[in-house]
């Protein structure tokens, strides 16, 4: 079984309608989930409980960078509109290079092949930074997704 590292991933957000924002100093992110309600369609004829799966509740996700209030500021200003994005999170080229930035174009990432990849839409609806004694700022990014995510894998 094939690994990813996280070493050289890189996320980017669509900040603008030809705009890829990196997200920079990332220590630890991740992906909104998307569970499904249970409907219940037991009747009386049953001798168990019968469900089907419901609608999927796309759930929210954090990223945690090392905070720079200039390497931030679109992130920051998309989190004051809460305005909904995409994002697009790229697996390394290689165990020494990250993969090629993406384009965007009306607000969208341009399909990526050359290496695996998750896209998601979200807004950001929280940007907390944290100071602690004898360290960096750190922010927290609160990302609520929106819709279904996309995984896809590299072309061989």
């Amino acid at each position: 079984m094939a690994s990813t590292k996280t070493k050289h991933t890189t996320i980017y957000a669509a900040t603008a309608a030809a705009v890829a924002t990196k997200i920079i100093g990332v220590r630890q992110a991740g992906v909104p989930d998307g569970q499904a309600s249970q409907i219940d369609v037991s009747s009386w004829d049953d001798d168990f409980d019968q469900f089907v799966a419901g609608r999927k509740s796309t759930g929210s996700t954090t990223i945690e960078v090392i905070f720079d209030a200039a390497a931030h500021e679109a992130l920051e200003a998309k989190y004051q509109s809460g305005e909904v994005m995409e994002f697009l999170v790229l697996a390394p080229l290689s165990d020494s290079a990250p993969a090629e930035a993406p384009t965007v174009a009306s607000g969208a990432f341009a399909a990526v092949t050359t290496v695996d990849n998750i896209k998601f839409k979200g807004y950001i609806s929280n940007f907390a930074v944290n100071l602690a004694d004898n360290d960096v700022w750190r922010g927290t990014m609160t990302i609520q997704g929106t819709g279904p995510r996309t995984i896809t894998k590299k072309t061989p």
